[in-house]
């Protein structure tokens, strides 16, 4: 994927082509991850590319912890610099609807396998690793630690350095659990 960054004199902070794609795509992903009907390819590539960036990723883990009704439209990019990590990462907050959870997490392994059958899915690793390390956390706020480590180890296998499958594996091992599931 092409690396290119860009930057305004308005704008103090970096933007690579990556990151501003998967901000575009986030509503597309959001709604895929929890739409009714199977993932579509092209609801594959919305959730691999809105997950190719950690602040997306951290937004639709918000999107998905929220226990109101939110509409995917309105679901925006996380702000590292001016807004807290969403307290649904850590497992604290109000419990999050398990069916929603559980089907965003096996739509985030469908998108993974979808790469894995084929060489020309249109995509990119760090989508596809975003997207595994996603289905992690859905897991482990679901209690399945088992299944968060096995998709998180997957996710690092794509990509090594994926940080949200990082912090799954480390949370699992330390045996850590979400408020909502002790």
């Amino acid at each position: 994927m092409e690396t290119t960054t860009i930057s305004t004199t308005t704008d103090p902070y970096t933007r690579h082509t990556r990151e501003i794609a998967a901000a575009v795509t986030l509503p597309a992903a959001a709604r895929a991850l929890v739409a009714p009907e199977d993932l579509s390819a092209s609801g594959a590539v919305a959730v691999t590319t809105a997950c190719g960036a950690l602040a997306t990723r951290l937004a639709l883990v918000r999107f998905l912890a929220d226990p109101g009704p939110v509409d995917a439209a309105d679901v925006r990019p996380l702000d590292p610099f001016s807004e807290p990590t969403p307290s649904a990462l850590h497992g604290s907050g109000p419990e999050p609807d398990r069916d929603r959870v559980r089907t965003a997490g096996d739509r985030c392994v469908e998108a993974w396998r979808r790469w894995t059958r084929s060489s020309d899915s249109g995509l990119s690793e760090i989508g596809v690793a975003g997207a595994l390390a996603l289905g992690a956390w859905c897991s482990w706020a679901l209690g399945s630690e088992l299944r968060a480590t096995t998709r998180a180890r997957h996710a690092l296998a794509v990509r090594a350095d994926d940080p949200l499958a990082g912090l799954v594996l480390r949370t699992c091992r330390a045996g850590a659990r979400a408020a909502w599931r002790r």
